[in-house]
């Protein structure tokens, strides 16, 4: 909903506000404020910042600059009142990011970091003639800023990028001078195959790295996230499961608020991001664990990402508690293999064995956990688990200390509870890949283990020198005599392609560089194991063929591109996926957009369009597909996303579909939650490793 175009600001404190005071459009006059939380937006004419550029935004106070006169000023948006600056004559181009010593001016300190390559910040304080330019003596010739800097309690941090050392400097003062210089590494648990978005908050006398793992090179998907505190006494990161009940508002400028002051969803992340479709709002749950997007009103992809900030003045944080609307619910704790709490009738006792022998292929395998615990009889039950109704579960891991993993079933739409998984001890970890109920993970940037959560089986890995790879998948599950492991990495401008390989018995990997002279762009998607070699899919729609058995790489002829204008980086999540004998390429577009589905003509070696799935169901997730026979599962048409909406009415999940016969999204795209770090499994109960 929009008000008038020239309304007055809006009131701050009823909710955090993002504005957009750099228009793209000539022709378009005025500041427009939005709220992401109701979808109101209002443009209001503020004489004050009108044929000026907004260099940054630090709560409701804005750096201002002229450029034509070079006159620099900061601007309060509540008050429309302003603080002169000395004018900024210094080459904008060689300057990064800047930040305020202190939140509150005229005391405070002004400071630019140096643009990448520079070794320089140029400081001011309100009254001061002119700006400063302090060079930092960094000891090597290597060192030099990245451009991050954040102020805090009087002092600026910043980052450099040889050795990662974390740089304080004093501004309490008119003379800022260094005050410590320490190492404060990157932490070992970011996996090096993700692109991520890093962003440093401080919160309470605490900073933070919060780190946004994304789908491709272009900043588009979000797939993870970790969050780190720095220990000041070693400078070390130390990861945290929450950020003590804050509020961080990240983006072109990152705020931090007390939620209990605020009113605000504790321990809850929002996130402003470019995306294809213009700015999107995440939303990120770290007490459940989960993620949801939703487009920015107002906002179009033609607006750059950095010239929208979050406007939260320090009247919110520090005012009394109020109400915000967070697109957010508490999930189900129902917990697989606890005995059903609702009373059992006696009588269910006295039905024969035999009836309930002949149910089993009928039931799911909780609802076959379930009836076994009804009562002594009924535990007697001959047949085996695995004559149970088996279908993909999304998993995902509850808590990554606890030792808990989620799974949630989409045909029935109930969430369960799987303790000592074997797959969330430990920190950093990532889903990977999964078949036959087997799932591969890694920890950091070097641990990677096959675990089957249903039978608790685990195989531990060679540890792999680096994790960088665009896929992984094997064969068959590992310590089965033929098992391989197979991972690749390809870059656009690569002539190579980068493998590593396992097989069972093995006592390392082996790595090896393969000529591809052939234009192939990889995807960020799995490897299929498709008549004893593994398929890989490009962005533009050809395939790649690794052959195992002699260490070949080859891109096939045919079939031809059915993307070519597709970006070399990506541009939609890619997905291959072989069901009875043919090969089957999804391309899932990262907003609302339809998913497209093609079938390889063997006969022709092209590509065909399905417009429908008769007899299959699809189950996507950021890295697999899963497809399996529509006739196990009573439906058709529907391709399963990795969300869950919510029916209010009847307080539970539901499940997202695409459904492929009118082309919509259902419940729903927008708003739905995702659990973090989540992929397909299907549950095994045979015992392989």
């Amino acid at each position: 909903m929009a008000c008038p175009e020239h309304s007055s600001v809006p009131d701050f404190d009823s909710s955090p506000w993002v504005i957009s005071a750099n228009r793209t459009n000539a022709e378009e006059k005025g500041t427009t404020f939005i709220n992401p939380f109701n979808g109101c937006f209002v443009q209001a004419s503020l004489p004050i910042l009108e044929g000026k550029q907004c260099l940054k935004c630090f709560g409701d106070w804005l750096l201002m600059f002229d450029e034509g006169t070079r006159e620099c000023f900061l601007a309060n948006i509540t008050s429309q009142s302003k603080i002169s600056l000395p004018a900024l004559l210094h080459p904008q181009d060689s300057l990064g990011s800047c930040a305020l010593s202190s939140p509150t001016p005229p005391d405070c300190t002004v400071m630019f970091v140096c643009s990448l390559g520079e070794r320089f910040v140029l400081y001011c304080r309100p009254g001061d003639k002119e700006w400063t330019k302090y060079v930092v003596d960094f000891q090597n010739d290597h060192e030099t800023f990245v451009g991050t800097i954040f102020g805090s309690r009087g002092k600026m941090y910043l980052n450099t990028s040889w050795n990662g050392e974390c740089i304080v400097i004093n501004a309490t003062s008119s003379g800022a001078f260094v005050e410590e210089m320490r190492m404060a590494l990157d932490p070992d648990t970011r996996p090096l195959f993700h692109t991520c978005a890093s962003f440093w908050v401080e919160s309470n006398g605490d900073i933070f790295l919060v780190r946004f793992y994304l789908h491709s090179y272009q900043g588009l998907g979000v797939t993870n996230i970790d969050v780190h505190r720095l220990d000041t006494s070693k400078y070390v990161w130390r990861r945290v499961e929450n950020i003590g009940g804050a509020t961080f508002f990240l983006g072109a400028n990152c705020v931090a608020v007390s939620s209990l002051a605020a009113g605000t969803q504790a321990d809850c992340i929002y996130l402003l991001l470019w995306g294809c479709d213009g700015v999107r709002l995440y939303s990120v749950r770290l007490d459940d664990r989960t993620i949801s997007s939703s487009l920015l009103p107002a906002c179009t992809n033609q607006l750059s990402w950095s010239d929208v900030y979050w406007a939260i003045p320090q009247s919110f944080r520090q005012g009394p508690a109020k109400s915000l609307d967070v697109i957010s619910r508490k999930f189900s704790k129902s917990i697989v293999l606890v005995e059903d709490k609702e009373q059992m009738v006696s009588a269910w006792s006295r039905l024969p064995v035999e009836l309930i022998e002949l149910l089993v292929p009928k039931l799911s395998f909780v609802d076959y956990l379930h009836i076994r615990a009804v009562c002594k009889a009924w535990n007697l039950i001959t047949r085996p688990i695995q004559h149970a109704r088996i279908h993909p579960m999304l998993m995902s891991i509850y808590t990554p200390s606890g030792g808990m993993c989620r799974l949630f079933d989409p045909m029935i739409e109930k969430q369960y509870i799987v303790k000592d998984s074997m797959l969330s001890h430990g920190k950093g970890q990532t889903l990977h890949f999964s078949k036959n109920g087997c799932v591969l993970s890694t920890k950091g940037k070097r641990f990677i283990y096959a675990v089957n959560p249903f039978t608790r089986e685990a195989c531990k890995l060679p540890k792999m020198r680096r994790q960088l790879f665009n896929g992984i998948s094997f064969s068959s599950v590992p310590k089965l005599p033929d098992s391989i492991i197979f991972a690749i990495h390809k870059t656009p401008w690569q002539d190579s392609v980068d493998i590593m390989l396992w097989r069972a018995g093995d006592t390392h990997w082996t790595k090896d560089e393969l000529p591809c002279y052939a234009p192939f762009s990889m995807t960020y998607s799995n490897p299929v194991f498709f008549d004893n070699e593994f398929y890989c899919l490009g962005v533009h729609g050809n395939l790649g063929v690794f052959n195992p058995d002699d260490i070949t790489w080859r891109v096939l002829d045919k079939p031809e591109p059915i993307r070519p204008d597709a970006h070399d980086y990506g541009d939609r999540f890619c997905y291959l996926v072989e069901h009875k004998g043919d090969l089957i390429a999804v391309f899932r577009p990262y907003d609302a957009e339809p998913i497209e589905v093609f079938k390889l003509d063997r006969s022709q070696m092209s590509w065909t369009k399905v417009l429908r799935l008769d007899d299959a169901v699809l189950f996507l997730d950021n890295w697999n597909a899963t497809i399996r026979s529509s006739v196990e599962y009573g439906c058709c048409n529907k391709i399963y996303l990795p969300f869950f909406g919510y029916n209010e009415d009847e307080d539970r999940k539901v499940s997202v579909f695409y459904d492929l016969e009118d082309g919509k999204y259902k419940p729903g795209f927008n708003g739905m939650r995702e659990p973090i770090n989540s992929i397909w499994v299907e549950p095994d109960f045979n015992m392989h490793m």
